[in-house]
C-alpha cells in the first residue's frame, strides 16, 4: 500500500486552474481541492494556459456536460506537446465512472480522480512530481463513517459544506449512484462545528450540500437517532444565534476587536443558509416548519420534481404522487407566505406522450415556479431508463423543451414585476457578467440583480459578500436590474 505523503510546504510555488462542469457538488469539490493545493503552496491562475496544473472537473448527469468536460481535454493535448512539464488532471464523476476509458483515448493525462478520492490530491501531485504518470485513483470509501472538515481559500465569505455524500434513491435516469457512491451523512454534531468554524474565519453564507438533503441522517439511525435534517438546521441557527450573544460575531459590523495590525471588524456571523437538493418524497412538515420558525434560513426552496404526468414518474422511480408534491407546496407557502420555490424538469423522457407532456405545463401553471432547469432527456450509459429506450424523436424534445422553457419565461416575467419599485437585499457576488461596471447578487430568493452604485462607492470590490440595499428599477425573466440606495456601503 503506497504511503500519503504529503508535499513539503516551502517549495517554488507552483500555479493551479480548475475548469468546473456541473452541478453545485462538483464546484463543491473544486473549491475543496482548490483549498488543499493553496494549503500546498499552489497560487491560483487567471487561466488554463498559464497555470503549472490543470484539472477538468467533470460532470456525467447531463450528456451535454459530461461531452463538455471531455472535449476540452482534447484542445490539451497541443499545450501537452508544447508544455510537456504541465500536470494535467481529470476529475469528477466522468473520472468516476470511465477513467480507464479516459486514461486510453488521452494517455497524455498525468492522474483521474475519482469523486470519493478528492483528499488524496496532495498525495496524487506528490507521486507525479516524483515521475509516476499516469496515477489513478477512483474507487470508493468502504468504510461507512463519513466526516471531513470543509476547507475553502482564506477570505471567501461563502462556503459549501457537504453534509452528505451519494445516493439510494437509484432513479432510472440518473447515473449519481454509480459516480458518487451510496449514501452517508455526518454527525449532525460534526457539521454544526464545522459551520462554527467556518463562521469564525468570515463566512457569512453556507450551502448545505447533498444529493437529497431531505434523507440526511437516515445512515446514522435518523429521528430516533436525532440525525435529521430539520434538526440539524435548527442546531446551526441555535449555534450562529450563540455566537452572535456571545459577541464573537456580530452581523451589523459595528464592532471590532483587536488584530495583529489594530482594529479589525469582527465577522458577520451566519447571514444567510441555504441548502440544495431536494427529494420531494422526504421533505415533510418538520422541513416546513424549520422554514417558517428559521429567521437564517432563506425563503427558497428548490424542490425537483421532473414531470408533471404520473406514469412518466413512475417509470423514472419518482415515487412521489404528483398530487401529493401539490399538496407540500401548497403547505409550504401557506406557513411561509412568499417563498421561492424552484424545479427541475426532464422533457423527453423514454415513452413520454403528447399528454404527458402537457401535464408537465399543467403543473407550471398551476405551480408557478420561480424558476426552473429544464433539461432534453438523454441517456446516460449503466442507467435503467436505457432499458426503456430512447423513443422521443429529438426534434419533438427540443420543441417541447422551447415551449416549456417559453412559458416559464414568461411565469417569471409576469410574477417579478411585483419587485418593480421595492427595496431588496442583495449579497454581493461580484461584477456582473454583462456588464463590469456594475455588482451583481441574489436576494435572499434567489433572484440575480445586476445593480450600479453611483459615485458613492469609491472601491465597488469591498462590497463583495456584503448585504447591500437595492432600489429595482427594471425586471425582466431571468434578473433584476437595481441602484444601490445612496448612503448604504
Amino acid at each position: 500500500m503506497t504511503d500519503l505523503r504529503t508535499p513539503k510546504k516551502g517549495r517554488k510555488e507552483k500555479s493551479f486552474y480548475i475548469k468546473t462542469f456541473g452541478c453545485q457538488m462538483n464546484y463543491h469539490d473544486t473549491e475543496r481541492m482548490s483549498a488543499l493545493m493553496v494549503e500546498q503552496g499552489y497560487t491560483e491562475a487567471r487561466s488554463a494556459e498559464s497555470a503549472d496544473t490543470v484539472i477538468f472537473n467533470t460532470c456525467s448527469i447531463r450528456d451535454k456536460a459530461h461531452h463538455k468536460g471531455v472535449s476540452g481535454l482534447g484542445h490539451f493535448r497541443r499545450v501537452k506537446r508544447e508544455n510537456p512539464k504541465i500536470k494535467l488532471g481529470f476529475a469528477g464523476c466522468v473520472a468516476q465512472h470511465d477513467g480507464e476509458r479516459v486514461l486510453k483515448s488521452f494517455p497524455f493525462l498525468n492522474f483521474v480522480l475519482g469523486t470519493d478520492n478528492i483528499d488524496v490530491l496532495p498525495e496524487i501531485l506528490y507521486r507525479v512530481d516524483q515521475g509516476e504518470s499516469p496515477v489513478m485513483a477512483v474507487g470508493f470509501d468502504p468504510s461507512q463513517d463519513y466526516s471531513i472538515e470543509t476547507k475553502i481559500i482564506p477570505g471567501k465569505k461563502q462556503a459549501f459544506v457537504n453534509i452528505m455524500k451519494g445516493c439510494d434513491n437509484f432513479c432510472t435516469y440518473c447515473i449519481v449512484p454509480f459516480t458518487r457512491g451510496r449514501e452517508k451523512s455526518r454527525r449532525v454534531e460534526e457539521v454544526v462545528a464545522d459551520v462554527e468554524n467556518l463562521l469564525k474565519q468570515g463566512v457569512n453564507e453556507v450551502m448545505l450540500l447533498g444529493q437529497n438533503v431531505n434523507s440526511y441522517g437516515k445512515s446514522l439511525g435518523g429521528k430516533k437517532a436525532g440525525q435529521t435534517f430539520a434538526r440539524l438546521l435548527r442546531e446551526l441557527e441555535a449555534m450562529a444565534d450563540r455566537l452572535d450573544a456571545d459577541g464573537i460575531t456580530d452581523p451589523e459590523g459595528k464592532k471590532s476587536k483587536e488584530g495583529k495590525g489594530g482594529k479589525e471588524s469582527k465577522p458577520k456571523g451566519l447571514l444567510r443558509l441555504r441548502y440544495t437538493t431536494s427529494n420531494p418524497k422526504d421533505f415533510d412538515e418538520s422541513m416546513m416548519e424549520a422554514h417558517r420558525d428559521l429567521r437564517r434560513l432563506v425563503p427558497h426552496l428548490h424542490l425537483p420534481v421532473q414531470s408533471g404526468s404520473p406514469d412518466v414518474l413512475r417509470k423514472m422511480k419518482r415515487y412521489q404522487p404528483i398530487q401529493t408534491y401539490i399538496e407540500k407546496v401548497l403547505r409550504l407557502r401557506e406557513l411561509v407566505p412568499g417563498i421561492a420555490i424552484s424545479s427541475d424538469m426532464i422533457v423527453g423522457f423514454p415513452t413520454e406522450t403528447e399528454a404527458d407532456f402537457e401535464m408537465t405545463m399543467d403543473l407550471i401553471e398551476k405551480i408557478r415556479f420561480e424558476g426552473i432547469y429544464a433539461y432534453a432527456y438523454s441517456e446516460r450509459p449503466g442507467t435503467k431508463a436505457v432499458e426503456l429506450g430512447d423513443t422521443v424523436p429529438e426534434e419533438t424534445k427540443k420543441a417541447r423543451l422551447h415551449m416549456l422553457q417559453h412559458r416559464q419565461g414568461q411565469i417569471q416575467a409576469e410574477d417579478n414585476c411585483r419587485y418593480q419599485g421595492q427595496v431588496v437585499e442583495v449579497l454581493v457576488e461580484g461584477n456582473s457578467k454583462m456588464d463590469p461596471n456594475i455588482l451583481s447578487g441574489r436576494t435572499p430568493h434567489w433572484k440575480i440583480v445586476n445593480f450600479s452604485y453611483g459615485d458613492s462607492i469609491s472601491e465597488p470590490n469591498k462590497m463583495i459578500s456584503e448585504i447591500a440595499p437595492v432600489k429595482i428599477t427594471q425586471t425582466s425573466a431571468f434578473a433584476l436590474r437595481g441602484e444601490l440606495i445612496e448612503g448604504s456601503k
